[in-house]
């Protein structure tokens, strides 16, 4: 009897792992279980530690460590040749028989199951909250955090060839850079070539990518980021990063320059957000207006910017990935 139930168990986890499936194909959301090899590559694995036995919570178990395709994202079993090991484990959870811990990789907000993919999978379709776990933490160059899907590995990748190029995580190992959108580090790196440049001329010297991408985080970049975090300019831009406003405001520092208007970081800011493009002009809020006066009334906040920026602006104002929606 306790046999059939453990065999009409799996069916019903399978039966729900292909509706759960169909339907994520009907709303165009489908979401395979995460593969660590694939993580891995994309974040470039840095290095692991041993952190002991714990209950992880089953909900963040969503990858696993060879076998991406036997489970589905919410580790329900999709092939018939699971049944035998997942009927066997399903009749002996029931009974409270121990469960010898698995294994996984913790790795950002996800675990990773190395060993123990059956046990996961029967413990979360008997309502288990948690499950006992020999957790391993990893290290990864670029830091993976939230939802780890197509677009978050390709940003990951990008942002690992950017730390490659550039060392800056090895020279300013404080820095992070983290850009909303795809192609972004590539317009940072071209920011870094061009202060590198500059440098040269001003030592008379050959300056190498490290050390003009620790003077640009310093002396360019970390002045405009300190700038956005003590105004909360995020706030007025849902959705956009300190990199992502950085971009943008030196380019509209260069417009403004090019235009032979006051430039700086404070005149390119208010001139982003008094902005209002194909509408008609509305009186900033009380707010703006109480900002505004600090950041262009007395005392002057001056920001030198030790690099001529050699990209011709016009072709920023038109890309639509550094407008604010």
């Amino acid at each position: 009897m306790k046999q059939i139930r453990a065999r009409t168990d799996f069916e019903t986890a399978r039966i729900q792992a292909f509706l759960r499936d169909a339907g994520a194909i009907l709303r165009g959301d489908t979401r395979p279980l995460l593969s660590f090899d694939e993580v891995r590559r994309a974040a470039r694995l840095e290095g692991q530690s041993y952190s002991g036995l714990k209950d992880v919570p089953i909900a963040d178990i969503r990858g696993s460590v060879g076998r991406p395709n036997d489970f589905d994202a919410s580790f329900l079993p999709v092939k018939p040749q699971l049944r035998k090991r997942w009927a066997q484990l399903d009749e002996a959870m029931r009974r409270g028989e121990p469960v010898p811990p698995i294994e996984v990789y913790h790795l950002g907000d996800a675990y990773f199951v190395k060993d123990g993919h059956h046990r996961v999978s029967v413990a979360r379709h008997l309502g288990w909250k948690t499950i006992p776990a020999r957790v391993i933490e990893v290290k990864t160059r670029a830091p993976l955090i939230g939802e780890m899907d197509a677009a978050a590995l390709l940003k990951a990748r990008e942002y690992v060839d950017f730390l490659e190029r550039t060392q800056l995580d090895r020279v300013r190992p404080q820095a992070s850079i983290a850009v909303s959108r795809l192609g972004r580090y590539d317009r940072i790196f071209e920011d870094i070539l061009g202060h590198r440049y500059f440098m040269g001329l001003q030592q008379y010297r050959e300056v190498s990518i490290a050390e003009a991408s620790a003077s640009w985080y310093d002396n360019v970049y970390k002045p405009i980021a300190d700038l956005i975090r003590e105004y909360d300019i995020l706030s007025h831009f849902p959705g956009r990063t300190e990199a992502d406003m950085y971009l943008w405001i030196t380019a509209r520092w260069l417009e403004l320059s090019r235009a032979q208007k006051p430039a700086g970081p404070a005149e390119a800011i208010a001139d982003i957000l008094f902005e209002t493009e194909g509408q008609e002009t509305k009186p900033p809020s009380p707010q703006v207006l109480a900002l505004l006066e600090r950041w262009l009334g007395p005392p002057r906040r001056v920001i030198e910017l030790p690099v001529k920026l050699v990209r011709r602006a016009t072709t920023w104002r038109e890309d639509p990935d550094l407008g604010p929606a």
